[in-house]
């Protein structure tokens, strides 16, 4: 029975790594709760950013939960943290209407990195904005690919915090909101943690744990 239970420990120590450590995982769901200008702190989350490891490119899929009459206007965004050369990043829209929002990659100078700077924190090197009066609904959802020429990009390469500012934090992906329901104003909201695993692979080691465990109880009863 002690080396059963010596078994189980360990495939609960991957599986326990894997929650924590998205850095191999194909999939990603980051959820922006967290509200830092005003300071408000953790919220439920107001939108949810799940990326996609398409091969040669990554997919953002950037859902807005933010209620009813709400307008989410922006994604910030991190990369590679120097290790690849963002003005390589390439966009490519999937699900916005042309015209209705404007890009900025390869924050270079310091006149980008300023213009990428979340409102109370954080230095960003990309962002997709809309223009004008366009803008992400309550339940509606924004797509995107971005990939680089020579590079197969995974998830993992946009899991990188923000450069300080100066305010609360750093995070890894910021948007900003308007008319929350909550008295109509806006905020900045971030996220500084992500989902690694699909359900789908947390039933599969579940299921494996059990098998074990029912293994070593045959064996040693």
């Amino acid at each position: 029975m002690k080396n059963t239970t010596i078994r189980v420990a360990m495939l609960l120590g991957v599986l326990i790594a894997g929650a924590v450590a998205p850095l191999h995982a194909s999939a990603v769901t980051y959820p922006l709760n967290f509200i830092f200008s005003p300071a408000t702190g953790t919220v439920a989350p107001l939108a949810t950013v799940t990326l996609t490891d398409l091969g040669n490119a990554v997919q953002f899929d950037l859902l807005s939960q933010a209620g009813a009459g709400s307008k989410l206007d922006s994604l910030y965004f991190n990369f590679a943290n120097g290790s690849l050369n963002p003005n390589l990043l390439t966009f490519s829209n999937v699900s916005a209407v042309n015209g209705t929002y404007s890009t900025t990659l390869a924050p270079l100078t310091s006149s980008t990195v300023n213009a990428l700077k979340a409102d109370g924190d954080g230095f960003f090197d990309g962002k997709i904005e809309y223009l004008r009066n366009n803008f992400l609904g309550h339940g509606q959802t924004l797509s995107f690919r971005l990939s680089s020429v020579g590079q197969n990009l995974g998830v993992q390469d946009f899991h990188f915090f923000s450069l300080p500012g100066g305010g609360s934090g750093s995070y890894i992906m910021a948007s900003h909101i308007q008319s929350l329901p909550q008295g109509g104003s806006s905020a900045w909201v971030g996220t500084v943690a992500a989902v690694p695993l699909p359900a789908a692979a947390l039933l599969f080691g579940s299921g494996l744990i059990g098998l074990l465990v029912a293994r070593g109880r045959r064996l040693f009863s």
